[in-house]
């Protein structure tokens, strides 16, 4: 499975993420989330994003959490950086769902007016 992300710089950027426990989705507790972190290279201690998604952004219709990123998020030079997904747990611990992967961000010619 490829979990590459190429989204344009300066752009919002919404996906999908289904999370499988076997054969079934995976629902998000209450008091868990999804944490996702951007660096520009893995081994940096500094995200340039981490953000958390919620069990309220699953969307029944898609059978998935909607990430989104806006136009301030996705404002970084072009280039390749990395991301992963880790699922929190009630108690604090994180759980891989999407190793370090990817993220690759495309120049982009019209830019919002500042």
């Amino acid at each position: 499975m490829n979990n590459v992300i190429r989204l344009a710089q300066n752009r919002a950027y919404k996906t999908g993420l289904r999370i499988k426990d076997g054969d079934e989705d995976y629902i998000l507790a209450e008091d868990e989330q999804l944490v996702i972190g951007i660096k520009r290279f893995a081994y940096y201690t500094g995200y340039i994003l981490r953000k958390t998604v919620p069990p309220q952004a699953y969307d029944d219709e898609l059978g998935a959490y909607v990430i989104d990123f806006t136009t301030d998020e996705t404002d970084l030079e072009p280039g390749t950086y990395f991301y992963d997904v880790a699922l929190q747990r009630r108690d604090g611990e994180l759980e891989k769902i999407i190793g370090c992967t990817e993220l690759e961000v495309i120049r982009s010619v019209v830019r919002r007016d500042e």
